[in-house]
């Protein structure tokens, strides 16, 4: 017999209030976990596309952390593999000619003239002892050099309190702690120049921005390495203002708490857990997420089901082809699933819409306030409504609080469906809401054993979809006798059942629109013989025949 699975202390089942205490760790937890997924896959799920997500999106200030980091390491590969080589090739230096007195031997050039008009005012009629010489010095302690010192001790201290700030459980890791310590360490291979370790104190105590002036009053017409480290510099002042105090965690969000900006984050967190799974598991098709402004898509395989999952953040349409009804109010589900290929949309002779296969549903819930199960069941209402609106019969839907899920579960928390005990004439489709409880400070491995039935489910109910549309048409016995003892007399007299549309839906059709009304017969494209009825009369008089 199963037993329910126990949570450790910071992860148990919240039934009553979300506490604030409770609200600001988890929040903490959403801004740090989405920043950890997006740095992971940044390059190779999402190639670098992300900010296409959030840029012009209402949710940009999310992603604020992340896209500097984005910056940061744009503006690390410019400085240390493109200006810093160049500035090497063309160091500048500068030369001095000094005069000097020198005995021999000498280490300048000796000045004849001088050196004999000294001796005859010195010691005249003897050979000189000492000579006037030229000496050409040159010296790498320039404005241009120690600017360049200067940025890269800046720089270095930079990248090495980002490695510092603490992510509590999220902290950099692999990647992108392996990118900014390379860099660390590549700039202090260049402090470590001969020319930079002549300079390193005086850079310490500059002003940045004066030997900025300074370095372009300086330049000289043309492409100079120093003209480009000007111009990086200003940009990363810029990032710098952005970034905010050093002290500023490495988080999506500001510090205060923000309900709709953790909503936000709670969707944004379960579509990037539920990537990052499929992606460890080999289960996306074609590698690279489809990313345009709040929309992501992707193709995968999970249980040999080809399937494909949406997040979609854009505006409700009410209108459109895909709209099933008159005047109804929009519908935007957050996250949909539908199959690949799915069923062929069914239209009419003017190309009309009739009918669509409809996607599984999920949904997402940031609802804090209250307690369970009341705090559900406004989300359960809206959604019933968007199911009917959709015609989808399949809705997963998840909250942070609600009581775990007991035997024989292990993971579905509640299961919201039509009492098979009333009777539900005329909505023949079995309507089904299953509650999970995805929360922020859940142990990863519980968290991903989670997502796994998750995910298994949502195969499971596609397996049982039809895989094409067939006639299974039964014509009805126009002999019947009712139990009055009177003729059925009904001009439908074929049952038509749909089971790509649902379980139990069918509808009585006329003789006249089998294979020929698209809105009753979803088959008339295939060539068919219509259903018929071969009586044992019939058989009886064509072997006589």
């Amino acid at each position: 017999m199963s037993t329910p699975r126990t949570s450790p202390p910071d992860d148990r089942p919240i039934i009553g209030p979300v506490a604030e205490e409770e609200r600001r760790l988890w929040s903490q937890r959403l801004q740090r976990r989405v920043m950890r997924l997006l740095l992971l896959h940044d390059q190779r799920l999402f190639q670098g596309q992300f900010r296409t997500f959030y840029t012009g999106s209402d949710v940009a200030p999310l992603f604020a952390q992340y896209d500097r980091f984005l910056q940061l390491r744009t503006l690390s590969d410019e400085l240390l593999h493109d200006i810093m080589p160049r500035i090497r090739r063309q160091l500048s230096l500068q030369t001095d000619q000094a005069r000097l007195v020198e005995a021999a031997p000498t280490r300048g050039d000796i000045d004849w003239p001088r050196t004999i008009q000294r001796g005859w005012r010195e010691s005249p009629g003897l050979p000189p002892i000492t000579f006037e010489t030229r000496l050409r010095q040159r010296s790498s302690v320039t404005p241009e050099n120690l600017f360049t010192v200067a940025i890269l001790l800046h720089y270095h201290h930079l990248v090495q309190a980002v490695l510092r700030e603490a992510l509590d459980g999220e902290g950099l890791e692999t990647e992108e702690q392996q990118v900014l310590t390379a860099n660390a360490e590549h700039a202090e291979r260049e402090l470590a120049a001969a020319y930079a370790r002549a300079l390193i104190e005086s850079a310490r105590h500059c002003d940045l921005e004066a030997l900025a002036q300074q370095v372009e009053a300086r330049l000289r017409p043309g492409s100079s390495p120093y003209r480009d480290l000007l111009a990086w510099w200003q940009r990363f002042t810029a990032f710098q203002v952005g970034r905010g105090s050093a002290q500023h965690a490495a988080t999506l969000a500001p510090r205060r708490y923000d309900e709709k900006a953790d909503a936000w984050l709670y969707e944004i967190w379960i579509m990037l857990e539920l990537l990052h799974l499929l992606d460890a598991t080999g289960a996306l098709a074609g590698g690279a997420v489809q990313v345009r402004r709040d929309h992501l898509a992707t193709a995968y395989t999970w249980n040999g089901q080809a399937l494909l999952l949406t997040y979609n953040r854009q505006a409700e349409d009410a209108s459109g082809e895909g709209a099933g009804w008159r005047n109804a109010p929009g519908v935007r589900p957050d996250y949909a699933v539908t199959r690949l290929p799915a069923l062929p949309d069914l239209r009419d002779a003017e190309q009309r819409l009739i009918w669509r296969e409809p996607p599984l549903l999920l949904d997402a819930k940031y609802y804090l306030s209250g307690s369970d199960p009341e705090r559900t069941h406004g989300a359960v209402k809206k959604l019933l409504g968007d199911m009917a609106l959709l015609g989808a019969a399949q809705c997963l839907l998840f909250f942070p609080a609600l009581p775990e899920a007991q035997p024989p579960g292990p993971h579905e928390s509640r299961l919201i469906e039509r009492n098979p005990e009333r009777y539900h004439g005329g909505a023949p489709i079995p309507l089904q809401i299953r509650l999970y409880r995805l929360a922020p400070r859940m142990p990863q491995a519980d968290l991903q054993a989670r997502l796994r039935a998750i995910l298994d489910h949502i195969s499971a109910y596609f397996a049982t979809r039809p895989t094409s549309i067939t006639c299974q048409g039964v014509c009805l016995d126009p002999d019947t006798i009712s139990p009055t003892g009177r003729p059925l007399l009904n001009a439908a007299q074929i049952l038509c059942p749909k089971p790509h549309i649902g379980p139990g839906v069918y509808d009585l059709v006329r003789w006249e629109d089998c294979l020929h009304n698209p809105y009753l017969c979803h088959v008339r494209d295939q060539t068919l013989v219509p259903p018929y009825v071969l009586r044992g009369s019939d058989l009886h008089d064509e072997a006589a025949g």
